[in-house]
């Protein structure tokens, strides 16, 4: 460890936050061990247990971090916004290019749900969600979307249609190639669900 970094623990957090989120998402929770990742950020363990008292204490702190990012900016999209087909459109846009610009936070929903074990966390997406639900439902009653789908069942599909992206994406690339698609994929695909989402699979009339 570097002089700096004995002069300057936020600095010494963050390096070992940034050296932990890196092991974890490439060995697993399970699989990592705190010499793992002391290695890693160039610390001693008795650093680790300073600051975070455990592996366990640490791997809750990388979860809340990257989702809380996320969940508080799409608040301030959405809490105050007047509700309508245009809010929800943004909110996708906004949500598949966080997830682009971000792609271990995908991995890191993955266990925040999986384990489920993240009060923080699981609070903030019920705060999320519930808020969500308000909107859309206002947005159906003002006839700005169909309201003979349940609420529920719209904003699923909307969160799924991007996370299922950025999990499988490979798998598309090795199932269906990428012939005839455009060069940025992740852009045509952001295209393709939102003609989907908010225009259905029906031809359009002429």
């Amino acid at each position: 460890m570097t002089s700096k970094q004995i002069r300057n623990p936020e600095a010494t957090r963050e390096a070992l936050l940034e050296a932990a989120e890196a092991v974890f998402l490439e060995k697993g929770f399970g699989n990592t061990s705190l010499s793992d990742i002391a290695r890693r950020a160039d610390i001693t363990k008795s650093l680790i247990h300073h600051y975070f008292n455990s592996k366990e204490g640490l791997w809750q702190e990388i979860k809340t971090r990257r989702f809380m990012v996320y969940a508080d900016r799409q608040l301030e999209i959405i809490q105050d916004a007047e509700p309508s087909v245009e809010l929800l459109r943004a909110s996708l846009v906004f949500y598949f290019d966080f997830l682009k610009r971000n792609p271990q936070i995908v991995r890191i929903l993955a266990w925040i749900f999986l384990e489920n074990d993240n009060y923080d966390c699981m609070q903030k997406d019920k705060e999320l969600i519930d808020i969500g639900l308000q909107k859309v439902k206002q947005a159906q009653a003002a006839g700005e979307i169909r309201d003979d789908v349940d609420a529920r069942f719209l904003l699923f599909v909307f969160i799924g249609l991007c996370q299922h992206w950025f999990q499988d994406k490979e798998h598309f690339i090795a199932d269906f190639g990428t012939d005839g698609l455009p060069e940025k994929l992740d852009d045509g695909y952001l295209e393709a669900i939102i003609k989907i989402f908010f225009e259905g699979i029906l031809p359009r009339k002429r």
